[in-house]
């Protein structure tokens, strides 16, 4: 029962802070460059195989045994670690930023670069979070199925990334070049 608990209250977490940022982004009426410089339907394809996979943590843990090799505790508090972590660097990330300013696509105005906080530790917090969430979904959901939708996911958003730095280096220049130098991509 307190596992249940603590996975919900870790999904509730994640989804206020992925979803509060998209809200607050068509309130303010803020403009973006586009969908990150990849095929819309990649990009979609991507999202939904990394959410699928966290749903799916859900669905063995409330509904129904998805794994092959059945359900263990063990697992299950490796994933609550795993989970809990990447929430963590997901939601410090997104406040890192500034309040709400998480955008579906690249900014047209000019922004900041961030190097501090988790920035300091990784180029990109919130997509690490994110692998770290999907990690969790593939030590506890023991399913072929899932463990394709997270290599299908990670491979989309490693293209976003490649496609978003391209995009930095243009927009910061040398700063990003400087940044990149000290400070990995993921960890």
């Amino acid at each position: 029962m307190l596992e249940k608990m603590i996975v919900l209250f870790l999904f509730s977490v994640f989804l206020i802070g992925a979803i509060s940022p998209r809200i607050a982004q068509k309130l303010k009426r803020i403009e973006t460059v586009g969908c990150i410089g990849i095929d819309k339907r990649l990009f979609a394809l991507g999202k939904l195989s990394l959410f699928t996979s966290f749903a799916l943590i859900l669905v063995q843990l409330f509904v129904v045994n998805l794994s092959l090799f059945g359900r263990d505790d063990i697992y299950l508090w490796f994933c609550i670690g795993l989970v809990g972590v990447g929430v963590a660097f997901f939601v410090t990330a997104i406040i890192k930023l500034g309040t709400f300013s998480l955008r579906v696509g690249l900014a047209k105005e000019r922004t900041m670069l961030h190097t501090t906080g988790v920035y300091r530790i990784s180029r990109n917090p919130m997509l690490v979070g994110l692998f770290l969430i999907a990690l969790g979904s593939a030590v506890y959901v023991h399913n072929p199925v899932n463990w394709l939708l997270i290599i299908i996911a990670l491979a989309v958003h490693h293209k976003i990334i490649l496609t978003e730095e391209k995009f930095m280096a243009t927009r910061f220049g040398e700063e990003w070049i400087q940044y990149g130098k000290k400070v990995r991509r993921y960890l």
